[in-house]
């Protein structure tokens, strides 16, 4: 494609080769039903609005399905290389107006930049296991702002996978994407139930850590060499009772002042952060 990128004097791309589509083109369309978080066919496509995630698209090798922009937001010769780039690993490629990019934007004012991409169809299997494994099971979560953050702790922590059971919404929500800040791009991410989930935990010798505001052991207090899984509660009920079947050892975050518990994200944040530490000699208890 590089042939038909003209330089102009302005060192900015002449892009008017490039088809232009309107409002009722159906990308745009399924563009606009993702951002409002509206259901889809398929579960593993999203949206993204502007170039925010542009470097970890492509470190994750994503699939860009289409790239949507509009010329006017091309202002100088970086975002013109980015636009370059998205256009040669899009599967499709399309012009739109600055009126249609208002109508499609989820926010006060538009970017100029769409993608439609998909997420990688992974399974447990799929797990990269190592001597020191950390992964954090979701159990319920419904805010998909609780979602992001934990996806982007994981990764922050060094973590090797998300898993989301008995979930309630969407696995790539467009506030879930948003929120995890592009981590959801670079560490799997994985939709199962608990049954399977906890079955093939054991199986590969992980040890399940649940925070429990029964539990007699602060988080700190544990144990976490070797393989780990946390469990993460849905925000209202907590960890499901399925949990309690099993083999799981429980902890607690010492409250210290009039609060009884923290938010999820918070609360798993700090379990992550210990067991991630620990397994790294970067703390030692003691």
């Amino acid at each position: 494609m590089d042939d038909k990128l003209i330089d102009n004097k302005q060192g900015l791309n002449d892009f008017s080769w490039i088809e232009p589509i309107g409002i009722k083109h159906p990308d745009v369309v399924l563009i606009g039903q993702l951002i409002s978080n509206k259901k889809v066919e398929n579960d593993y496509l999203f949206a993204i609005e502007g170039l925010w995630a542009y470097e970890k698209i492509l470190q994750g090798n994503l699939k860009v399905k289409t790239f949507i922009f509009c010329t006017d937001y091309i202002k100088n010769p970086h975002i013109n290389e980015m636009v370059k780039e998205l256009i040669g690993v899009s599967e499709n490629t399309y012009t739109v107006s600055n009126k249609i990019c208002q109508r499609m934007s989820g926010r006060d004012g538009a970017e100029g930049f769409f993608m439609l991409c998909e997420m990688p169809h992974y399974v447990l299997d799929d797990i990269k296991l190592e001597d020191k494994c950390l992964i954090v099971v979701l159990d319920g979560l419904e805010k998909p702002g609780n979602v992001g953050t934990i996806i982007r702790t994981v990764d922050g922590a060094g973590g090797n996978a998300v898993i989301h059971v008995n979930h309630r919404a969407r696995l790539f929500n467009h506030e879930v994407i948003k929120s995890s800040m592009g981590s959801s791009f670079i560490i799997p991410i994985i939709g199962a139930d608990i049954s399977e989930t906890a079955e093939w935990l054991i199986k590969n010798d992980f040890k399940i850590i649940l925070t429990d505001l029964k539990a007699d052991k602060y988080h700190y207090e544990a144990d976490y060499s070797g393989r780990i899984a946390v469990v993460a509660g849905n925000e209202r009920h907590g960890i499901s009772d399925k949990w309690y079947s099993y083999n799981c050892e429980r902890v607690i975050i010492p409250m210290l002042g009039g609060a009884d518990s923290l938010n999820v994200g918070v609360a798993t944040a700090l379990v992550t952060y210990e067991a991630s530490l620990q397994q790294r000699g970067m703390v030692k208890r003691g």
